[in-house]
């Protein structure tokens, strides 16, 4: 353990400092923001946006809390406060007395409220604003300054005005250091500006006609004064947000609003005037979402639905974020513009059909991708499908020929199409028909087509369910429906230009004894064995059922504690839980079936029966007070049985602060070659994610365990074959303790680990890698004044973009320390500070980059004509570097230089683990 151990004074201060500082913003003024009122804004706001205001009636901060520890959020967010105003809407409008009543303000059906009233003001503090800000809002957005005006004769202004500026000024006496945001309020800038943080107006070029609740185009003189104010404002030093309202289904004037709303200095934010769809402004992320809508009547299991074992990773591997719905519960009927970028159908038929059909044809009209798959969910007649501009040529029938492929676009994929006999006869009126079959009659039909609001697939023509198999190239297909991806995309394969290499291990039979030596553990072996042996960072679990006294082996539990801890103790090991005591069957566990049917669908503990606290918090408190050393809490729990929790199962490890990974069925190999075989990343547990595990474990490799007990070797094939033509998966080494127990399984894992190690691997932990998923899923990639942005929390590490749309130029980007061409790929090395500018350039530019590394950064720093990256690892440090016009220092123990061909050097450390790498560079200022 020398290598992990052994670390220089220099770095390991600099390291300390770095990773003690607090994560920077930088400067205190925002770059980005935005207001969204419905339920909750999409996770990607969070990390997009500097400010982002919200209805605190709406907004979840319970959701907020439970997934706080897997990054943090970049957005400061701003309750909505109405100052002078209370809606029937609000909790508080029955508190309202009638006293404190000055009017209506008809237009929102609200009452206006009198802030000169004492007690209205302590109301307002101690019911409405203290709630808030215990809650954790890091702001209040104070809107209805001016809704005196309304119901007040113009004498009374200035009374009110001065009972505006009190109140602001104790408010930020009360709560010092809450920010405050307020909604015009011109009258009173000179008295509050110093206790506000910014000044937000609305309609400025475009607005609210409140009699007619419809949009209009401000007149000009209403420009002229607002303009006028506002710059004003800015004279103060405070931040200028305009909001402007503009239908979302007119993306384009929503633009156009927004740059013009820019060029005057100001932020902008464009929405629709409810706040309750993703606008755009100065700041625009890309939609990456994409809806995958199942039918539970037909796959009731979200992780066996078709849509999600065939859709979910080609979407992932081209950037987009699937999200899995069940038909059944609806549409979203709330936002869709701005978060998502798509939809794909597979529900087969519905009984009701009405609602969905015409929410779908809705959101096709607003200009939402949506792709269907094995028919529309709705009957395939004329009147259903004449707003898709499809035309049915006649309906399906029985016939006892298959169709005859007439036309292909495109070439074969896995298998070639067979069209079910049965499926409509369509054309479209509009599109591309990539595939024209025809009957025993000649007569012909389109079962597969693009068009301009997607496209559809038949069953048969696209994925040939008798095979598991796709007839076309759905990469391919899916970038010509959704668009092809222009912006670098998250991804999770790869770090610093390098394989992830992960290992865990499952704590089934850690209680058994080697098949050839009985008198010795399997954990003992494993430890000994692998784990000591291979310095690689490994995540291990033990089930508690099976290790502690009041388990199933109470005679040899002391022993088996004392072989936990030692594991645990090991500085290349993070704890896991595999449980307390090995659900087998989640959901029936949960809803009561295994009494129904009398099965036993856990260990037999005695006396004991399933309760999901038990299982997850029960086991994670066992490992932290009994197995893990001081200092190393448990970071993973591991599903078991058939790996299918139920939602609140998955809640609950949120709620614990630990990720959640296993299950999925990455398994191709060269007799089964067929992508279906490769999971996604996860799987939607509700509002919560299931990690997968990266590739399944060795019990699907040795025929469930019973032979050959060497078959997990041939988990290599599936290494392979994720690897080329296109990297999908990282390596994951995962079994369970029983490969312990044969001479033939710990000699397959021995030769598994020696061909990882020989790869060009970059290990991490588990949790790192299900942070990296959680990061690809809440990434947003955008534009920020113009400029290639990426924002998260700190926890994706990797962008990859096509070749041929340029290369990264790390001086003038942001975040980005370097990046490596690989296959049809450009990999793009981040620096994890969660805020990156990516500029491109149409040729390599010569200069200082990271070119490869088996570490992480753990700190990138740019200036005075210099750039410093610092190197972090689980192993001896390896790493390439272009030192074109470069003077380099690597300054972190003994090295080697390996090899330098042109300007790349090539070092490789002996037992150094961490470096820091200075460059400075002529004629390129940092």
């Amino acid at each position: 353990m020398k290598s992990i151990i052994r670390l220089s004074c220099f770095i390991s201060m600099v390291l300390i400092a770095f990773l003690a500082a607090p994560p920077s913003r930088a400067g205190s003024a925002p770059e980005c923001v935005a207001l969204f009122y419905a339920k909750s804004p999409p996770d990607e706001a969070l990390y997009f946006y500097d400010w982002l205001i919200v209805d605190p009636d709406t907004f979840s901060m319970e959701r907020l809390r439970e997934r706080s520890y897997m990054g943090e959020r970049r957005a400061r967010l701003f309750a909505y406060v109405s100052v002078a105003e209370r809606g029937p809407h609000r909790d508080h409008f029955k508190d309202v007395k009638r006293e404190w009543v000055l009017g209506e303000n008809r237009a929102w059906g609200s009452l206006v409220v009198d802030l000169r009233n004492p007690a209205y003001r302590r109301f307002l503090v101690d019911s409405v604003i203290t709630p808030i800000v215990k809650q954790g809002y890091d702001g209040l957005f104070l809107d209805t300054l001016d809704s005196y005006r309304l119901v007040l004769e113009k004498g009374d202004w200035k009374g009110y005005e001065e009972a505006e500026v009190l109140f602001i000024s104790k408010l930020k006496e009360r709560f010092p250091g809450i920010m405050i945001i307020v909604n015009r309020g011109f009258e009173i800038m000179d008295s509050i500006h110093r206790y506000v943080d910014g000044v937000l107006a609305e309609g400025l070029f475009h607005g609210l006609d409140t009699e007619a609740m419809d949009y209009r185009e401000m007149d000009g003189e209403e420009t002229r004064w607002l303009t006028e104010r506002l710059r004003k404002v800015k004279e103060y030093g405070l931040p200028v947000i305009v909001v402007d309202y503009v239908s979302p289904g007119n993306r384009g004037l929503q633009r156009d609003v927004a740059r013009r709303i820019s060029e005057l200095g100001f932020l902008s934010y464009i929405s629709d005037y409810n706040l309750s769809t993703m606008g755009t402004g100065n700041c625009e992320p890309v939609p990456r979402r994409i809806l995958l809508f199942y039918n539970s009547d037909r796959q009731k299991e979200e992780s066996l639905t078709d849509i999600h074992r065939f859709v979910q990773l080609p979407l992932e591997y081209l950037g987009f974020v699937p999200e899995l719905r069940d038909v059944k519960k609806g549409p979203p009927w709330d936002y869709m513009t701005g978060a998502y970028a798509g939809a794909v159908v597979w529900t087969g038929g519905l009984d009701d059909y009405h609602e969905f059909h015409q929410w779908i044809t809705e959101r096709i009209e607003e200009g939402l991708k949506v792709f269907f798959l094995d028919g529309f969910g709705f009957p395939a007649n004329k009147r259903l499908l004449a707003p898709l501009g499809i035309n049915i040529l006649k309906a399906g029938e029985k016939r006892l020929w298959p169709f005859k492929i007439k036309k292909s676009i495109l070439p074969f994929f896995e298998v070639s199409p067979s069209v079910d006999p049965t499926v409509p006869r369509l054309s479209p009126e509009e599109g591309t028909p990539l595939l024209v079959v025809e009957d025993e009659n000649g007569d012909e039909s389109v079962p597969f087509a693009l068009t301009p609001w997607g496209g559809y697939a038949l069953d048969g023509a696209l994925i040939v369910k008798g095979f598991d198999a796709w007839a076309y190239d759905p990469f391919e297909v899916f970038k010509t429906v959704f668009g092809p991806v222009t912006t670098p995309v998250p991804d999770v394969t790869t770090e610093n230009g390098r394989r992830i290499l992960t290992a865990h291990i499952d704590g089934d039979s850690f209680f058994g004894y080697a098949d050839f030596d009985r008198k010795r553990l399997i954990g003992e072996v494993i430890r000994d064995e692998i784990l000591k042996r291979f310095a690689v960072p490994h995540t291990v679990a033990v089930i508690e059922g099976e290790v502690a006294p009041w388990g199933l082996y109470p005679e040899r539990s002391a022993r088996l504690e004392e072989v936990a801890r030692s594991i645990f103790a090991m500085e290349n090991v993070e704890a896991a839980s595999h449980s307390y005591s090995h659900p087998f069957v989640w959901k029936a566990l949960r809803s009561g079936t295994e009494a129904a049917t009398g099965k036993r669908y856990i260990l037999p503990l005695p006396g004991y029966r399933f309760d999901l606290e038990r299982e997850i918090k029960g086991s994670t408190e066992y490992i932290n007070t009994r197995l893990a050393p001081k200092g190393k809490r448990l970071s993973v729990f591991l599903w078991t049985g058939d790996c299918q929790p139920p939602e609140d199962a998955v809640k609950m490890t949120y709620r614990l602060g630990i990720y959640n990974v296993n299950g999925g069925d990455t398994q191709m190999t060269r007799s089964r070659p067929f992508l279906v075989f490769v999971s996604p990343m996860g799987v939607n547990r509700g509002p919560y994610f299931q990690v997968y595990a990266p590739v399944q474990n060795e019990n699907l490799y040795t025929g469930l365990w019973t032979g050959p007990y060497y078959g997990y070797s041939n988990v290599i094939q599936t290494f392979e074959l994720t690897e080329r033509p296109r990297r999908l998966k990282p390596i994951g080494i995962y079994y369970h303790f029983y490969s312990g127990q044969k001479i033939a399984s710990l000699r397959a894992l021995k030769k598994v680990y020696a061909w990882a190690l020989s790869q060009e691997t970059n290990p991490m932990f588990l949790s790192e890698y299900a942070a990296r998923v959680h990061g690809f899923r809440d990434m947003a990639v955008g534009r920020i004044n113009g400029e290639l942005a990426a924002r998260d929390g700190g926890r994706m590490k990797t962008l990859k973009i096509e070749k041929g749309r340029g290369y990264p130029d790390p001086v003038r980007s942001r975040g980005v320390v370097g990046y490596r061409e690989a296959g049809e790929v450009i990999y793009i090395h981040l620096d994890g500070s969660g805020d990156y500018r990516v500029t491109f350039t149409d040729k390599r530019r010569p200069g200082f980059r990271l070119i490869e590394a088996n570490g992480q950064v753990v700190f990138h720093n740019k200036g005075k004509g210099q750039v410093s990256i610092g190197l972090k690892g689980y192993l001896p440090l390896e790493f390439a570097v272009e030192e074109s016009g470069c003077e380099v220092h690597v300054k972190g123990g003994g090295f080697e230089r390996r090899k330098k061909k042109g300007a790349v050097t090539v070092y490789r450390f002996k037992d150094a683990n961490e470096a820091v790498i200075r460059a400075r560079c002529k004629g390129q200022v940092f």
